[in-house]
Parts: structure tokens; sequence; C-alpha cells
């Protein structure tokens, strides 16, 4: 339990306090009604007693000895512990439900050693402070990862629906809204979106393993992942919940749910603009660097080398070399996402070539990057947007016959529950909508007209 109702984005600052008491024992409080623990789900009504890591700030004879973790049993499953209040906050629209909660300390007494690690002050106080929270990295990365099945099954549910929704051709016939392009584009997107992704997973999953690998870079890998993820379902899904119709204005149609599921996500572990902020801010200042391309002359890689040498240049003039300066805010600042998703699609796009991903699915995937900054691949790509539309093109082209097989393949059917999707799941559905019926007279109209009297 880090974050607090005043400090999210600044956790540094928390305000909660672990005293040292002359006995030894520890006083754990909240000092003010801001400074409760937010979202971690904390009340007794699931019936489980609740344990949790307490992150607080550490005070030993009146002095600040920075943040440390504390080990705090919260409740029994049947009521709170003493001095613990949890309020349970309201249940988040669209979302499964979770017990998200305030959590609030009155002066709970712990033992000395519900305290993890040393009570010594520590000389550097950020990086104890990082260390202390490493596992958030593991969270970026893996809470970022449910975009790949969330992708699978909006796909899946887009076009179901859109092979079943006919509408007449020029010649009467009907038609499945799939044959459009402006249908089957988006969900091929998609598709080849989540393949590239899985690669990208695997890959820093993996990366995770090597402790040979710094801490700060594979939180770098991480924050890349979870920036290209986010970045690419947000597009996507409203791209295919539009093409719905309707429908996609229904959580139980899936694809409005999943969509406010993901919000959730994308703030958890760390608010993407954030970690893109410090990720790139400490790659261009020199302190780390994130694995190099495999292949410098691909054109996601010189778009992600170009763009960084952009930002460097912008640091050396406007900047004057230095990143907490009104000149890096103003014009480095607002690339810093950018930045780390270029380093994300060069790294998902080489992942997925190591995991000999369709070559279809992969010039597809290279076609909605270049989209993204269409602008610079034609200043500097050398392609045109013609070229460009081309590309895409012929991806499609290759793709929407394997499309069924495609989505097949993902392994979602089981999951999908959405009227929309079938029309067996559609007649059920309507059998169990509420029936309102009568016989009340219609008075629309006056009882001489409706005889045919003037």
């Amino acid at each position: 339990m880090l974050t607090e109702v005043n400090h999210g984005l600044d956790a540094r600052n928390i305000q909660t306090t672990a005293t040292i008491l002359p006995d030894g024992d520890i006083d754990l409080h909240t000092p003010s009604p801001n400074d409760a623990k937010v979202m971690p789900p904390t009340t007794p009504r699931g019936g489980i007693p609740v344990v949790a890591v307490v992150m607080a700030r550490l005070v030993s004879e009146d002095k600040d000895c920075g943040i440390r973790p504390f080990l705090v049993q919260l409740g029994n499953g049947k009521e709170m512990c003493k001095g613990v209040t949890s309020k349970a906050l309201p249940q988040r629209t669209g979302a499964h439900p979770v017990d998200h909660a305030l959590t609030y300390f009155d002066h709970v007494r712990l033992p000395r050693s519900a305290l993890l690690g040393s009570s010594e002050e520590t000389k550097n106080r950020r990086e104890a402070f990082l260390s202390s929270i490493h596992r958030v990295a593991v969270g970026t990365l893996f809470l970022s990862g449910c975009v790949i099945p969330s992708l699978k099954l909006a796909a899946f549910n887009a076009a179901c629906f859109s092979q079943n929704r006919l509408v007449s051709g020029q010649d009467g016939k009907p038609v499945a809204v799939i044959d459009f392009p402006t249908q089957h584009i988006p969900i091929l997107h998609a598709i080849a979106q989540y393949s590239v992704l899985e690669a990208f997973f695997v890959s820093a999953a993996m990366a995770f393993r090597e402790q040979s690998i710094d801490p700060r870079v594979r939180h770098g890998i991480a924050t890349a992942f979870k920036a290209i993820s986010l970045g690419h379902f947000s597009k996507s899904i409203i791209a295919m919940n539009e093409r719905c119709g309707w429908h996609g204005h229904y959580e139980h149609n899936q694809l409005l749910q999943i969509e406010l599921e993901i919000r959730g996500a994308s703030t958890a572990e760390g608010d993407i603009r954030v970690l893109a902020i410090r990720l790139a801010s400490e790659i261009l200042i020199g302190r780390y660097q994130i694995p190099p391309a495999n292949d410098p002359s691909s054109p996601i890689a010189r778009h992600e080398a170009s763009l960084f040498s952009e930002a460097k240049d912008l640091l050396q003039r406007g900047a004057k070399g230095a990143h907490r300066s009104e000149g890096f805010n103003r014009d480095v600042l607002p690339l810093a996402l950018p930045l780390v998703e270029a380093i994300g699609h060069r790294m998902a796009y080489e992942a997925a070539i190591d995991a000999n991903i369709d070559s279809s699915l992969l010039n597809l995937y290279e076609s909605g990057v270049m989209k993204q900054d269409s602008a610079w691949y034609v200043e500097q790509g050398g392609l045109s947007r013609g070229v460009q539309r081309e590309m895409e093109a012929q991806a499609v082209d290759v793709l929407l016959p394997q499309m069924k097989d495609l989505l097949l393949a993902s392994g979602v059917q089981p999951y999908s529950n959405a009227p929309m999707a079938s029309r067996a799941l559609w007649d059920d559905f309507v059998s169990g909508l509420e029936v309102f019926s009568g016989d009340a007279p219609s008075d629309l109209f006056p009882r001489s007209l409706r005889e045919g009297r003037l």
C-alpha cells in the first residue's frame, strides 16, 4: 500500500508515519484524511483475512529516516483490526467489482519486527525508495500484459458481429459488413497488434529473469511495453467499438467493459506519462541505455534514432543540457511519451521477428506504427503517404482471407459471451429482457379521425 489520496505520482512524499516508540514498538498513523491509502481492497466483505505491506515514513527520535515497508494485518475477514478503518469506494463504472477502498490508521501499534528492513537512515533516499518499490516494475509489465487477451476478445467479438451484420449491396443482395475495408481493417490491425505484443511480452519477461540486466533497464523495457500496449489498445478498442453501432454502447457486448477495465490497468503501477517522462529523461541525460536496435537500418529503428537525436538537440540548445529546467519542460517533456513509444515499437517489432511471427502480420503492424507519425516517414523516411497506404493495403489483402483462422487461433472464443457475436447468444439475450405489454387503447387520434369522419 503506497499511494495516498494526496500523493500518487509523487509517492516519495507520502505522509503516513511509522514512529518508533521508546519501548521499540512502532506507531502507524494517518496524519490527515487526505493521507489515507487509496485503492487496495481492504474491507472484510470477502470474508478473507487481509495482510498488507504498508509503505510509511519511518520516524525515529523525531527524525525522518525515509520511507520503509511494514507488514500489517488489516482485518481478520470479519472485521478490521483495532485502529484500522476501511471506507469502500463505489464500484468503478463498467468494470468488474473490486473492493477498492480508502484505508486509515489511527495509531496502530506494531511490533518492531513489522519493519521490513533496516531502520538506519539511508544516504541516498531516492535510490532507497526506488529499491523498496522495485517490484512495481514487474507490475508495470504484467498488468499491462492484460491488453493482449483484451485485444483478442475485442477483435473476436467485433469480427463476429461484422460477419453476422448484413446490409443490402448495390444488386440488392445481402452483404456482410465485414467485407468493407472500413470494417475489417481495424480488426486486422488489432490482430497484428496482439500478435506482436505477445512476442514482445515474452521477450520482456525473459529480460526480467536476467539478473545481469540493470534493474533500471528492466523497468525501462516494462515502461516501453506499457506505453505501446496501452497506445495500441486505446486506438483499436475505440475503432472496433464504433463499428459495432449501438451494440457497442452496452457492457454486455464486452468491448465497452474491456475498455473501462484497461483504463484501471493504465494507472496501476505507474501512470504511463510519468513513467515515460522518467525513462526518456534518464536516457537523454545518459544514466543508462535501453538495448540498441538489432537492425538500425529498419524504418522503425531509424524513426526511434531520429526522435532521440531531435530530443538531444533540443536538450542542448533549449534546456542547456539541464533536465530540470523550463527549457526542458517546454521543449523536451512533450516528446517523452512519443520517444518511449518509439523504443517500444522497435523492440516489439524485433521481438516479433525473433519469434517468427507471420511476415504479413509484421507488415501490417509496421504500417500501423507508421500511421502514428506519418509525417516523419514522409519527411525523413522517404515514404510518401501513398506508399504508406499501399503498404497497409497489401498486408490487408493477404491477411483478410486468414482472418477467421487467426481469430480462432487466439483461443478466446470460449470467453466470448457478447449477444452481438452470434444469433444464438442474441436470441438468448432477448428472451431474458424485461417485457412490457398491455391492452391500453390508443388515444393519439380522435375517434372521428379513426373512423374516417371529419
